[in-house]
């Protein structure tokens, strides 16, 4: 090959060679703009599953809170129903056991007063009042929550069975002092 034929080569070697470089350079470029384009889209799509989901949390949030809301009535009159009975359980005690009547009848105004408080409070306010309390008095809330377990526990049974409250077996009344 002549030095001219060999420079020809070289020539069209080296544009061959630019032009290759060239279309690297373009593809490497327009990869570079879809993976921009990808990266943006997979954001965009980030940004929308979060916005969705805290939507979806916020409305099942809300859902559970009227349902909370919608039992609370149901639940202070029962609460009601519980003080009462607690009462009347002290005032049985009274002149024989003056000490537990107290702890009794303390119990059921703590009792009535979460029925009120039930009534006219939102449901963060009550789980405040409800930590206040057993800060406050710990073995008069552990003693209310063990007569509102044994209450949802035979509510419960009812419930579970179909029954109704009439169907429940009455505790008989005891009488201190009598024989």
């Amino acid at each position: 090959m002549s030095d001219k034929g060999a420079t020809d080569a070289i020539a069209k070697g080296a544009a061959s060679l630019q032009a290759a470089g060239d279309a690297a350079r373009q593809i490497a470029g327009q990869a570079g703009q879809a993976g921009i384009q990808a990266a943006g889209q997979a954001q965009e799509l980030a940004h929308e599953a979060q916005a969705t989901g805290a939507s979806l949390v916020g409305a099942l949030g809300e859902r559970a809170e009227a349902v909370a809301e919608s039992g609370k009535s149901s639940l202070a009159d029962q609460l009601e129903d519980v003080a009462k009975a607690v009462h009347r359980s002290g005032a049985q005690l009274e002149g024989h056991q003056d000490w537990a009547a107290h702890l009794v009848e303390r119990g059921a105004a703590e009792l009535s007063t979460l029925a009120t408080t039930l009534r006219t409070n939102d449901l963060h306010g009550l789980m405040s009042g409800l930590q206040d309390l057993a800060q406050r008095q710990p073995a008069l809330f552990a003693g209310a929550s063990l007569a509102a377990g044994f209450a949802l526990a035979r509510v419960g049974r009812v419930v579970v069975s179909g029954a109704s409250k009439d169907d429940l077996p009455k505790l008989p009344e005891v009488k201190l002092g009598q024989q």
